[in-house]
């Protein structure tokens, strides 16, 4: 509400039910219209006041009000963002954003699309230094970022006219009306998305320490060789303990990390998801099986590994 009077109005408890939408409707070109929007409800509206540390009363609803809201400083109109961006939460997923939990994972877990996720993410930062400075500002880059996420739909031939073929279009039509994205859909991620992430953390730091493990048993199995091994050259060993089995160790280590953080790190990793994902395991993990079955056929040929004496 800043620009209305001299001083910004700050509302401080903008949420879903604090809003009256009519005539809402919401196509693929021109995106969610309505004919009016109220915001009612300004019983602990404040007027920002220069100098102040802090708000006198601290009100507010807990998954759309600040930090500075309970008291960690004075309200502003980046205040009344972090509630705009949790209201864009709940109109991308239905659902109230949960405070004190990662909100880049939140959006993740609900299928929003990276674009609006940023949005939301950066609107609900907890340092209001780091939102959007208005309300406008972050009207503009929402749309920005629905524009990026709309779906790019190629030019639909004309379509038979039979009645077979309008009962068909139809039924597609009444499936997913106007090819608009379901982000809320993708909130089948799995129970993983459920998990908190410091639980995520413990269980990488044990998924990496049994890695650990069997590399410590490579190099003693290399280094400290025993049984048939012992007939076995040191670089045959180094090759078959240090690349194979420790390479065949991290392919099946890496299945099992939760990789949340190293997907909001690594763009190449955040673009394998599911299938793609598996695919490339199971290309990285068929080479190395191959190169091993070439490297043993050659010790085999040259005499270095001696089967029949086995």
């Amino acid at each position: 509400m800043a620009g209305e009077t001299s001083a910004p109005v700050i509302h401080r408890d903008l949420k879903p039910s604090n809003i009256i939408v009519t005539g809402a409707n919401c196509t693929l070109d021109e995106g969610l219209t309505f004919s009016s929007l109220v915001i009612i409800d300004l019983g602990i509206a404040r007027v920002w006041r220069d100098g102040a540390d802090a708000d006198t009363v601290k009100f507010g609803t807990r998954p759309y009000a600040p930090p500075e809201q309970y008291g960690f400083g004075q309200t502003s109109v980046r205040s009344d963002v972090y509630a705009l961006g949790a209201l864009l939460f709940f109109c991308l997923t239905g659902v109230d954003p949960k405070p004190g939990l990662d909100m880049r994972e939140q959006c993740e877990a609900r299928g929003i699309p990276t674009p609006l996720a940023d949005a939301v993410c950066m609107s609900m930062a907890l340092d209001p230094a780091k939102r959007f400075a208005s309300a406008e500002a972050l009207g503009r880059a929402t749309r920005s970022a629905y524009d990026l996420s709309r779906p790019v739909r190629p030019p639909t031939p004309a379509p038979v006219r039979t009645p077979a073929s309008e009962t068909v279009l139809t039924l597609q039509g009444l499936q997913n009306p106007a090819g608009l994205p379901r982000p809320a859909a993708s909130a089948a991620c799995g129970l993983l998305s459920r998990v908190p992430e410091s639980l995520g953390r413990i269980w990488n730091a044990l998924v990496c320490f049994s890695l650990l493990v069997f590399f410590a048993g490579s190099h003693f199995a290399v280094f400290h060789p025993t049984g048939a091994n012992q007939s076995y050259p040191t670089w045959l060993l180094i090759i078959e303990y240090f690349f194979f089995v420790d390479g065949l160790m991290v392919l099946m280590h890496f299945a099992l990390l939760d990789k949340r953080r190293l997907r909001r790190r690594f763009a190449l990793l955040d673009s394998h998801r599911g299938k793609k994902l598996a695919k490339l395991w199971l290309k990285v993990l068929g080479v190395l099986l191959l190169c091993m079955i070439v490297i043993v056929a050659i010790a085999n040929a040259t005499g270095v590994v001696d089967t029949s004496a086995t």
